[in-house]
Parts: structure tokens; C-alpha cells; sequence
């Protein structure tokens, strides 16, 4: 039997505020089990990019030391929405805060991910940021 929609976007809730834990921990070797081997970034600008998610490989890392550059010491989640679009697809829509160490904030980023069941566990399958003045799905923090 299928999971029921809110027990569906309960379990992505559980999944985004993981990620984002495990993205504070800065625990690059561990960030990437949260995408799909392959997955999609998909923006205006460029359109859709596939990307292989190869464990090797050291983006996650450059990632946080490009943050960390500019004084990120943490991310924290503002809003967040999920949908159940069957019982193995949803989508997410999060608002986060990432934050220097006096408190102050960097940036806010707004994005859209899709997330796929596989197994016992969701993966990011899409991801693609939200790019003010735009409000996305939900409509965005006030």
C-alpha cells in the first residue's frame, strides 16, 4: 500500500533538515550520498545539466571552501515545503539563511529540489535555485 501524501512529506522534511545537518558538519566525503548517482541542476541561464554524482569527485568540497571563503559558518532553514507528487517522488522547496559566525547573514538562497525514493532512501534527483525577485512554488518567506 502507498504511503499517504503528509506521511510522504513528513519523511522529506526529515530528509531536507539531514541534509542540511550533514551540509553544517561540512562532511563533503558524506554531502553527495544525498544526490542521485545522476542528477540534475537545472537553471535559467544554462538550462539542464546532468551531472554524475561520482563519489571521487571533489565538488562537495570545493563547495565549502568557497563558503567558507566568504565567511559562511552555517546554514539555517527558514522555510521549508514539501510535496508528495506519488509515493517515491517529491518536491522541496527551502529557504535558508547561511550565516557568519558574528550571526550575520551572508545571503539567503531559495531552491527547488526533487527527491526520489530509492531503496529505504530519498535522493535528490533536480535541484535549481529560486533567483530573486522570483518566488517559486509556495510563494516564499514574507
Amino acid at each position: 500500500m502507498a504511503d499517504s501524501s503528509s506521511e510522504i512529506e513528513r519523511e522529506l522534511v526529515a530528509f531536507y533538515q539531514a541534509y542540511i545537518d550533514l551540509f553544517n558538519s561540512e562532511r563533503a566525503d558524506r554531502f553527495m550520498d544525498y544526490f542521485a548517482r545522476r542528477y540534475a541542476s537545472i537553471s535559467g541561464a544554462r538550462g539542464m545539466l546532468a551531472i554524475d554524482n561520482d563519489p571521487r569527485r571533489a565538488d562537495a568540497g570545493r563547495i565549502f571552501e568557497g563558503l567558507k571563503r566568504r565567511g559562511w559558518v552555517r546554514s539555517e532553514i527558514v522555510s521549508l515545503r514539501t510535496w508528495a507528487m506519488d509515493e517515491n517522488l517529491g518536491m522541496i522547496v527551502a529557504e535558508v539563511n547561511r550565516v557568519k559566525a558574528d550571526n550575520s547573514i551572508l545571503e539567503t538562497v531559495r531552491a527547488c529540489y526533487i527527491a526520489r525514493r530509492e531503496g529505504s532512501s530519498w535522493k535528490i534527483v533536480a535541484i535549481s535555485e529560486i533567483k530573486p525577485p522570483y518566488r517559486g512554488p509556495g510563494g516564499g518567506a514574507e
